[in-house]
């Protein structure tokens, strides 16, 4: 086990798409048959400060990951945890690397890289008892998400740049979102012909700009409410974000457009804010680089979002948000 100390100074190794994949659990131990075989491992681990685990399966995770809520006791207090394993070693790298920024990330209590002989990364993190965010803190929602990335921003930029970025083939996600148009797929088919013939004809240009955007910011990923929590009842704050497994160099607009997305059919919930210049008023609040191109890069990472909506119908199904998709392609070819 080890103990989150000198976090501030968190040695990075090296980043790759490895590092944001969590370790699959064994066979024998998925099933439900990871208490008998592990968590006596775990709580010995844990010096015994751990207590027994109630262990649950969210909708969202694979491979057999697992969840569970406990308690930690330790100089006579004891204090609600959430248990979580296998994680991604970026995840685990960067909830360390956090523990000293103020109102980022919950506390972590104890971690470590392998259980039981087997390479099974492990966190022990503070329990948050409001949230995820969402209905309960009205619109102030948007608010704690955009101020608690800006924190994350702040906090991350000591860190240096470097690791791979998101890798995205653009041409054959158009590809793919014209397939399954020309297969009829989709509701609204010749307008969707209409706006990918006409993305077509600027796809090499949105790439080439994309492409030269600066890249030596830290991204969060996957930045939406469902990863942010508060200790405060709502609609109180501030919030602090959770699920660090994406997190990687980019530019931070993919961000903000990514936030920005998920509301394109439900703008009405948004009581007009602009997300993305939310992010970046916060930026500049915080003191950090804000290049003066980044409504550019936001304009053709919508544009980019948008076109892959057809590709990406198993994630992004819902015929609201597809037709909003399809409302944004529209707006940006002209």
């Amino acid at each position: 086990m080890h103990l989150p100390t000198g976090s501030a100074e968190t040695a990075f190794p090296e980043d790759d798409n490895a590092s944001h994949q969590a370790a699959k659990l064994p066979d024998q131990m998925t099933g439900g048959a990871f208490g008998t075989l592990l968590e006596p491992v775990l709580r010995k681990a844990c010096r015994e400060c751990l207590s027994e685990v109630t262990w649950f399966r969210t909708d969202w995770q694979r491979g057999g990951a697992l969840t569970g809520y406990a308690n930690w006791t330790e100089a006579d207090q004891t204090r609600p945890v959430f248990v979580k394993l296998p994680v991604p070693p970026c995840e685990q790298r960067w909830l360390l690397a956090l523990q000293d920024a103020e109102d980022v990330v919950p506390s972590l209590y104890a971690y470590g890289d392998s259980l039981g002989g087997y390479d099974l990364a492990w966190i022990i993190l503070e329990r948050l008892e409001h949230g995820p965010l969402g209905s309960a803190w009205g619109g102030g929602a948007f608010d704690l998400l955009v101020e608690a990335a800006g924190r994350f921003y702040k906090a991350a930029h000591s860190h240096p740049c470097y690791g791979q970025l998101l890798a995205e083939n653009w041409a054959e996600r158009w590809q793919q979102s014209w397939e399954a148009v020309r297969n009829g797929a989709m509701a609204d088919g010749y307008r969707w012909k209409r706006a990918l013939k006409k993305a077509h004809r600027k796809l090499k240009q949105w790439v080439r700009v994309w492409e030269q955007r600066p890249t030596d910011y830290w991204c969060h990923g996957d930045l939406h409410l469902g990863n942010a929590m508060t200790r405060q009842a709502p609609p109180a704050g501030p919030a602090l974000l959770l699920d660090f497994a994406k997190t990687r160099v980019g530019h931070w607009v993919q961000d903000a457009v990514y936030f920005e997305h998920l509301y394109w059919s439900r703008r009405n919930q948004l009581g007009g804010r602009k997300l993305c210049s939310a992010v970046a008023h916060e930026r500049k609040r915080h003191s950090l680089p804000v290049d003066r191109d980044w409504p550019r890069y936001a304009t053709i990472r919508r544009a980019m979002l948008a076109l892959s909506t057809p590709a990406m119908l198993r994630f992004e199904g819902d015929r609201a948000h597809v037709a909003a998709a399809l409302e944004v392609l529209e707006r940006e070819v002209g």
